[in-house]
Formats: C-alpha cells, sequence, structure tokens
C-alpha cells in the first residue's frame, strides 16, 4: 500500500469514526425511542415478520404441490399457490391441535422446521413477487395512482390489525375461538361457545399464531390474505384484459369502507373472496384446457371456501351453474365434471362436517336442529328471522347492497362501495370486441354472478340475517371481474371529442380518495397509530373505543382464577377469558327462564354450574327491550326484573354493565 492510499485510509476512517461519534453524542441526549417505543416497534416487526412467516410456509407449500399452476400470470400464480397452501395446513394443524395440542413451543417448531424443510419451494414462490414492478409499469401514471391508493388503503388496514382488536365479532368468536384453544391447549368443541361448530379455516391459522404474537398477528394473517387475494386477481385480470383493467378490477373491491377495514379486524371474509378468486380461476383453467386436475383444484378451493364460512356454500351453488354452462357451450358431460368439483369441495371442506357429527351428531352444527347446546329455544334465537327489506330488495338486490349498506347497519351491513356496480353493470359495452377466450371468460364470470345474485335473494326470504353481504364475498372476485370489464369496455369506446376512458379513470381515482379519506378518519378516530406505537396503553385504547366495556372486562379479568362469572347480553369474551362465560347468541335468560319459571331454581342452577358472579350488560338488554326484539317476550323481562334485586351488587361500570355477586 504507497503512501497516498494509506493516508486516505487513515482520513476515511478517522472521518467515519467522527461521523458517528457525533451521531452517538447527539442521541445520548436526544432520545427519539423511548423503551416504550422501542418495545413496540420491536412487537410490530416480530408480527409481521411471524404471520408473513406463516404465509410464506402456505406459499413454499402451495409452490411444491402447484409448481405449474394453471395460470400464465405470475401475481395469479403465486396467490393460487399460497391460497392452497395456507388452506391445506390450516386442515393439517387442525387435527394436529386436536390430537396433540396448542403449545407455542410446538408451533414455533413447526413454523421452523416447515419453513427449513421448504427452503427451496418458499425461495421460488417469494421470487414470484418481483411480478408485481412489470404490473406496476404497465399501468402507466393512472395505474401508478390507483395502485398507490390501494396501497394506502391496505396500510390504514393494516395498522387497524396491529391495534388491539375491538371488533364485535372478533371479540365474539373469530379471536375468542384461537385464544380459548391456546389457554386449553387444545382444539376441541366448546360447548359454551355455540361457533366453536362453525368452519374454521382462518380461526385455525390463527391459533397456529396466537401463542406467539398475540392477537394482532393473528389479524394480520387476514391483512396478509386479503393481499394474495387482491394481486391475484389483479394478476389474473391482467392476463385477460390488460394492466388497467386490472387495477380497475382491484379498485372495485378497494372503493368499500368495509371491504378495507375488513383487512384488519381479524375478521374471515376476505379468506372467502381469496379462495373463491382461486376456484374461478382453476374453473377456467379447466375451460380453456380441460384437465382434470384444475376442475379438482377448483373443487378444493370451493371447499375451503366453505371451510372459512358455512355461507360460502354459495360458490359451491354458483359453482355448479357456471360449471353446467360451460359444459353446455363446450359440449362436455356435465353430470362427470359435477361430481369431480363436488367430491374436491367435500375433501377440504369435509374436515368440518365430520368434527361437528363426532362433537354433537349434527354435521351443519348449530344450524338445522337440536344437536349438543343447541335446543329448540337457541334455533329460534339464532334462525328465525323475518326477510328482511320489501320488494325492492328482491328486483334490485345488488344496487339496494350498494346503496344501503352500511357498515354497522342494519339490512345489508356491508359498505361495499360504488364500483362494482358502476363498472360492473357495464360488462357488456366492450362484449363485440372481446376475443372468444375473453368471451367464455366473461360468461363464466356471469354465470357466478347471476346465479350468486339469484341465491342471495332467495336466502333472505328465508331469513332475514341471510341479507348481509359478507356472506356473499366468496362472489366478489367474480364482481370485481366484471367490474374490470366494465372498464375496459368504456375504455374500447370511441366517441369524438369525448375522452371517455379518462373521465371514468379520474373518477376511479376520485372515489379511491374519498375512501382513503374515510379510512384515515377512522383509524385516526381509533388512534390506531398511537396504540401500535406504544405511545397509548392497552387499557387506554380499549377504554377510548369500547367504553366501559373495558373497565367491565378488567374487573373480571382481576378475580380470582377459580371464580367464575356468567354474562347476561354480552357476547363477548375476548378480554375476560378463562375468567368468564358469554351469553354469546343473547338467550340465557331467555332459556333458562322458560325452562325453569323460578328465579330461585335458576339462580341454583348457576351457582351448580361454577359461577359466583354475574356480569349485566344492562345498555344492551335495555335496547333489546326498547326496540322489542322479537325473540324475548315481555314475560321473559318481567323474570329477569324479577331475578335482579335478589342478586349482590359489587360494582356499577357508568350504568352500562353491574357484576353482582350470587346470593
Amino acid at each position: 500500500m504507497n503512501n497516498s492510499n494509506t493516508r486516505a485510509w487513515w482520513i476515511g476512517l478517522a472521518s467515519l469514526a467522527w461521523f458517528v461519534g457525533m451521531l452517538v453524542l447527539y442521541f445520548v441526549s436526544h432520545k427519539p425511542l423511548t423503551p416504550e417505543l422501542a418495545v413496540a416497534l420491536a412487537l410490530v416487526v416480530w408480527r409481521l415478520l411471524l404471520s408473513f412467516g406463516l404465509v410464506c410456509l402456505g406459499g413454499g407449500l402451495g409452490r411444491l404441490l402447484l409448481p405449474s399452476a394453471p395460470i400464465p400470470s405470475p401475481l395469479a400464480r403465486l396467490a393460487l399457490q399460497g391460497a392452497l397452501g395456507l388452506g391445506l395446513l390450516s386442515l393439517g394443524y387442525h387435527w394436529l391441535g386436536t390430537l396433540a395440542g396448542v403449545y407455542a413451543w410446538l408451533n414455533a417448531i413447526l413454523l421452523v422446521v416447515g419453513l427449513a424443510l421448504l427452503n427451496k419451494s418458499v425461495r421460488a414462490w417469494l421470487g414470484e413477487w418481483r411480478a408485481l414492478q412489470t404490473q406496476w409499469a404497465e399501468g402507466g401514471r393512472w395505474g401508478r395512482w390507483a395502485a398507490g391508493l390501494c396501497a394506502l388503503l391496505a396500510l390504514g388496514a393494516l395498522l387497524i390489525a396491529l391495534a388491539p382488536p375491538v371488533k364485535f365479532d372478533s371479540l365474539t368468536y373469530h379471536l375468542t375461538l384461537p385464544q380459548a384453544y391456546s389457554l386449553q391447549h387444545r382444539i376441541s368443541y366448546l360447548p359454551w361457545l355455540v361457533m366453536s361448530g362453525m368452519p374454521q379455516i382462518a380461526e385455525t391459522l390463527y391459533t397456529w399464531i396466537y401463542p406467539l404474537g398475540g392477537a394482532p398477528s393473528a389479524a394480520l394473517l387476514t391483512w396478509w390474505a386479503a393481499l394474495l387475494a387482491l394481486i391475484g386477481l389483479a394478476g389474473w385480470l391482467r392476463d385477460l384484459l390488460d394492466a388497467r383493467s386490472a387495477l380497475a378490477g382491484m379498485a372495485a373491491l378497494m372503493c368499500g369502507f368495509s371491504m378495507v377495514m375488513l383487512m384488519g379486524w381479524g375478521y374471515v371474509d376476505w379468506w372467502g373472496i381469496l379462495f373463491g378468486w382461486a376456484s374461478m380461476a382453476a374453473l377456467f383453467a379447466w375451460r380453456e384446457n380441460g384437465h382434470q386436475k384444475d376442475l379438482w383444484l377448483a373443487g378444493l378451493f370451493i371447499g375451503l371456501a366453505m371451510g372459512s364460512k358455512y355461507t360460502a356454500g354459495v360458490l359451491a351453488l354458483a359453482g355448479a351453474a357456471a360449471l353446467g354452462w360451460l359444459c353446455w357451450r363446450q359440449k362436455r358431460a356435465f353430470l362427470p365434471a359435477l361430481a369431480v368439483l363436488a367430491a374436491g369441495a367435500l375433501l377440504t371442506s369435509g374436515t368440518w362436517f365430520l368434527r361437528n357429527t363426532l362433537a354433537t351428531g349434527n354435521p351443519l352444527y348449530p344450524f338445522l336442529f337440536s344437536a349438543g347446546e343447541m335446543n329448540v329455544y337457541r334455533l329460534e334465537s339464532y334462525q328465525s328471522v323475518p326477510p328482511w327489506g320489501n320488494w325492492l330488495d328482491i328486483v334490485f338486490l345488488p344496487l339496494r347492497a350498494m346503496y344501503r349498506g352500511i357498515e354497522n347497519a342494519e339490512g345489508y351491513n356491508v359498505s361495499m362501495g360504488p364500483l362494482l356496480a358502476a363498472l360492473g353493470f357495464l360488462f357488456w359495452t366492450g362484449w363485440r370486441k372481446l376475443s372468444e377466450r375473453q368471451r367464455g371468460w366473461a360468461e363464466m364470470l356471469l354465470a357466478f354472478s347471476i346465479a350468486g345474485i339469484l341465491i342471495w335473494t332467495a336466502a333472505n326470504q328465508i331469513s332475514g340475517n341471510l341479507i348481509q353481504t359478507r356472506y356473499y364475498f366468496s362472489l366478489f372476485s367474480a364482481f370485481g371481474g366484471l367490474a374490470a370489464l366494465g372498464y375496459w369496455g368504456i375504455v374500447q369506446l370511441q366517441i369524438p371529442q369525448v375522452r371517455l376512458g379518462r373521465i371514468v379513470s379520474a373518477m376511479i381515482l376520485f372515489v379511491l380518495l374519498l375512501n382513503a379519506i374515510e379510512v384515515g378518519q377512522e383509524v385516526l378516530k381509533k388512534d390506531a397509530p398511537r396504540a401500535v406505537l406504544g405511545l397509548k396503553s392497552n387499557e387506554t385504547f380499549l377504554a377510548d373505543n369500547l367504553g366501559w366495556f373495558q373497565p367491565a372486562m378488567q374487573a373480571v379479568k382481576d378475580l380470582p382464577d377459580d371464580q367464575q362469572v356468567l354474562l347476561l347480553f354480552e357476547t363477548r369474551s375476548f378480554y375476560c377469558l378463562p375468567n368468564c362465560r358469554p351469553d354469546e347468541i343473547l338467550d340465557r335468560w331467555k332459556r333458562d327462564w322458560r325452562e325453569l319459571r323460578d328465579t330461585n331454581a335458576i339462580l341454583a342452577r348457576w351457582k351448580a354450574q361454577g359461577f359466583e358472579q354475574v356480569l349485566l350488560y344492562r345498555s344492551g338488554a335495555n335496547f333489546m327491550r326498547e326496540t322489542g326484539d322479537i325473540h324475548i317476550t315481555a314475560d321473559d323481562w318481567q323474570g329477569l326484573d324479577a331475578m335482579l334485586p335478589k342478586l349482590v351488587e359489587m360494582q356499577d361500570f357508568g350504568g352500562a354493565y353491574q357484576l353482582y355477586r350470587l346470593p
């Protein structure tokens, strides 16, 4: 080394030392990272890595089992493989958790060993993600704006997922089930929670990850599943139409407030969208190449969709209708094809039917007939809901779902955004310019959509509960595909001196921007960023978002472990387990009163069942009484009024909750 090089080396080393020394000196007295913030950031990173690690394991397994997925698009291929792998991991872990138990150490070993064994497949699967760059470039300036707004919306949902859970159904069963399984170290039928009879593809994966990263890590799994659904759909649509139309189809799903927030609530609806899209992609592949394995694959995904939610059975019926149309158009035998599709669906959905049969004798527990903890009174409360709406909800159901669908409101209960209807009903505008392949694809989507909407309309006439939009999310990929087709058709229209495509494209961005504002307001209103960063305690966050529920649950949680509290008119038990048992379908008082007709006998029953306290959600009970709940009569309320004075009040929580001791 000559003298000039030696001098440069020492000068460089001294300069670096000076630079680092100044940084250290500054941050000794200026601490941007408090211990609380550092712990919070570490938790965020851990939970993201943990959840993505499980997703990668699913992707690697799917890649191993389906190395040549029948889809040319890399993004669609990786989503298809990820959906298959995650679904099969859930089924496998469910039986493992049932037979061997649920333990954090075992779950960690399974994840690490699985990633090690599937290392090659996982790396190949991750390599497919590079196709996002191509999709980004092909979308042009408008496409980058649309994708950026969708990414911003996904970021809002990510913050909600990372914060402590507050959404109703998550606290009732979606996250309560994995918590209960973790506490008892086994997946099993829970007599005190009828929802343990529901299909649990998502909740089983939650159970795998919950002991390692808590509720936020479980909620993140659905966020990743939604991301797979979106990029899979976008990749599929790009192959069939073009990159801009693909982004329009994705925007049609992301423009609804509920659609975005469901990514972060720990619910299961996006799993239905993911498996629904995968089944349609596999069925279209079968249409193109006639390979029976693709028909089997479509059936497997239908079964996985049903494993995420009973009502995803609509996908099975719509899929049979679409298969019938394809067979008629291509002059193929329908019944043999239907048998293959049904066999595939039964293979992946049979776990839930078998488990329920073994536990209760009812494969569709808790529905249809009395079994397990479901007696005639409970079935009446659960299933007897009159049709919702009027004749307009029969004739114009999709439009009514868009117009009247508001999150937490009666009826459709989902804000799905305007683009699915605004673009989807324009699918015909470019029909004449479609190639034969594109037309076959569009006809399949129409078959899925029309059959699904007819079933949705008829289901409401059976039970008003079945009007809810989220029960039909397994069909939303078909609706998104039609929206992309509508956008593609509009762009093809040539009107002198009017750039119709640009106008519609600008309006799509405007709709996404409005939803970003609404989602952003919700995220800030809940103060999720501060909770995620540890700048706000979990207790304060829960109290701000759930009111008196938080101190009431904390009071129950603080009781000795050997004391059990019965919740009355409160279904949410996530924050008081294992010290409580919920009133999971709001029928506990009605059921005991109608069976015994004696308040002293009811109190004696509760004590014999191990309860020492009762937590009454008085505000909830008053709401049901004032609104005239059809399942609880005046006589039931009179019995409750006669029983309450016999209890010893321990604590009152703002008049909303009262904690009593049994006499």
